[in-house]
Order: structure tokens, then sequence, then C-alpha cells
């Protein structure tokens, strides 16, 4: 769970439990953290102006598996919001051969090159701040694995191993903080940036970089979400809905730059948000594997605004898991609804989304 804050109430993607966002940004405090970098390719929709566009005319991105992406497979068509051209990649500002590119997880390429434009995005390129920078990224299965060995294709001194993901970005860069990878499923992105968290706020780096990417480079994923019966055979999330039946798999990476607030405030830096809190916290033994723990939702929705300090009569939208089904939905609900309860009798102040 995290606590942002916003000038304005803003539309997110956000893995994990919840996000919540207030309405206007609250007086600084020297916990704060600025997002001063910021990128997102996703489909139909490569920039964050482009992404607010999709948002305000609420299209959908649903469509059938693209032509090209893999050999047609058994069973049904798999629907899902699909990125386009995911075998391209421009390796020199990486100083990637073209020997080595075919070697690397595409979904690793992609999200290289939104964190290239992240910093891009906050004047980053070209600092010399690199040293004390941290990378977290979200990345959650590498199947691309699977179908390099299933056609034969040597891996080669290791160049295609998960484990080099983040190493290879941070050794390009000359950066000397933390550097690895984050899978806790759905949760990742939100686990990268509690992680970063806890280094840059004490000081131990002076810049956080976070990616997260996901994408369906074989049938493979589509395969273990329908064993789990998790995909909506309707192709459509309905999160928060009572007809709602499973979910509906997206592609896309996002990427941001992160510095303490009082120092990019004495930078100069463009600041399109702030970090206020954050907390992680697992759900532990439910009545199966697969059921979240609403006390245990509603546990770490509340330290996150206790970590934020700001009220719960402040945030003007929680941005949701929203799993889409008949189970997760009403335990998030509960766990967001105990949290809200704890503090405040006040209702219909707080919007909810996924």
């Amino acid at each position: 769970a995290t606590v942002t804050a916003t000038p304005r109430p803003v539309a997110a993607d956000a893995a994990g439990h919840a996000e919540a966002r207030s309405e206007a940004v609250p007086a600084s405090r020297p916990r704060d953290v600025a997002v001063v970098g910021a990128a997102i390719r996703l489909p139909t929709a490569g920039s964050l102006a482009a992404f607010a566009e999709l948002l305000v005319e609420g299209r959908d991105t649903v469509r059938p598996l693209p032509e090209g992406r893999w050999q047609k497979t058994e069973g049904p068509v798999p629907h899902a919001s699909f990125l386009d051209r995911v075998d391209e990649f421009d390796p020199a500002p990486f100083r990637i051969s073209a020997r080595e590119a075919p070697l690397i997880d595409p979904q690793a390429r992609i999200v290289y090159e939104t964190i290239w434009e992240a910093l891009e995005d906050g004047g980053r390129i070209g600092t010399r701040a690199h040293g004390s920078t941290g990378l977290w990224i979200a990345y959650s299965h590498d199947h691309y694995h699977e179908e390099r060995v299933r056609h034969g294709v040597a891996d080669g001194r290791g160049l295609g191993l998960e484990a080099m993901i983040a190493n290879r970005l941070s050794y390009l860069m000359d950066w000397h903080g933390p550097s690895g990878l984050v899978n806790a499923l759905c949760s990742s992105p939100l686990v990268a940036l509690h992680s970063a968290l806890q280094h840059l706020r004490p000081g131990d780096i002076d810049t956080a970089v976070i990616g997260a990417v996901h994408a369906g480079i074989s049938p493979e994923y589509f395969r273990s979400m329908g064993d789990l019966m998790a995909l909506s055979p309707r192709h459509r999330s309905r999160a928060f809905d009572s007809t709602a039946d499973g979910f509906v798999p997206g592609e896309g990476a996002v990427a941001v730059v992160l510095r303490r607030y009082d120092d990019a405030v004495r930078d100069g830096d463009r600041i399109r948000g702030v970090v206020k809190g954050a907390a992680v916290n697992h759900g532990g033994r439910t009545s199966r594997y697969s059921a979240p723990s609403p006390r245990a939702q509603s546990d770490v929705i509340s330290a996150a605004l206790r970590d934020a300090g700001v009220s719960v009569e402040s945030i003007g939208l929680v941005e949701a898991h929203g799993t889409g089904t008949g189970l997760g939905d009403p335990i998030e609900v509960e766990g967001l609804t105990r949290a809200w309860r704890g503090v405040t009798d006040r209702s219909q102040f707080c919007a909810i989304g996924s």
C-alpha cells in the first residue's frame, strides 16, 4: 500500500493492495519523496499524455492475440491489452551488441527503454549523480528463457539470465546503489517502491529508479492463469461489479525516478507527484492459499497512512488491486472499510477504482 499526493486526483494503475491519492499536496515532511521523472509504455498509449487521454475517453484496449506473437496453440485464443512491436529494440544507447540483444528477454528490453525515457523526463541523463542511484525492477516471469530452450537457442555467457536484467543497467549507468529484481507477483511494483524508500529516505542513496514490466512472450502465462481459472471467459475485467468473473491481463511498462522531496525542491526538479508513505505486509494463513485476508489488508493500509502522516479524510481516490472476482473484490472492500471506519464516520468522500 502506498500513499501519494498530486495537485489533483489522477487515475493510475497500482499493483498490490491499494494506492491512496490525496486531492491536494499536503505540506511536505522530511520523509517525503518526489517523483521527478516518469515514463510509460502501454497499449495504444506510449506517453503519459496519451494514457491520460485514453482514460478520459474510456477506450477499451483488450483484443485477441496479435498476429506473429507466437504460433497458434490449441484452446481459446488469448485476449489481453497487448503491446505492439514487443520485438523491437534499439540496443545502441545500452551498449548492447546486435548479437546479444536477441538473447535478452523482450520484457527487459522494453523496461530498459522506458527507464531511459523516465530519466530523460527527469533530466537525469548525463548527470553526475549516477553513483548514488539504486535500481529496482518489478518483473514476475521469464517465459522467454523457455522459448529459447525450446528453439535450441543458447544463452551465451549467461546474457539471458534473469539476474542480469537489473545488473546490466546499473553497470551501464555506473550506479552503485542496490540493484535487483522484485518478484511479488501482482504487488511487485509497490514492493519495489517500498524497498526504494527504505534506502532513499535515510540517505543511503540520492536517487531511486523503479521500473515495472509485464508482457506475454509465450503462451505459458495464459495457460497458467487459465489453469487457476483466473481469466474472465468474457475477456472483460469488471472489478467491484456483481458480474465480475475474472481478470484480463494487460501488458506494458512503467518507470519512475525518485528523489528526496527537499533535494528535488532545492535543485529545481519538476515534481510530478509526492510519495508520502508506504507499507508492506503479508496476509499469513487464511481459509485457503488463494484467499486474501481483510484484516491484513486493513493493517497494511492503516500502516501506510500512519507512515504518510495524512488523515483518511484527505484521501480522494483509492486505486485498488481489483481482481475482478467474487472472492477478491469483496475482501478488498472489507479491508478498506475497516481501515477507514477505524478513524472516521464520514462516507461518500473517497472514490475507488482499479
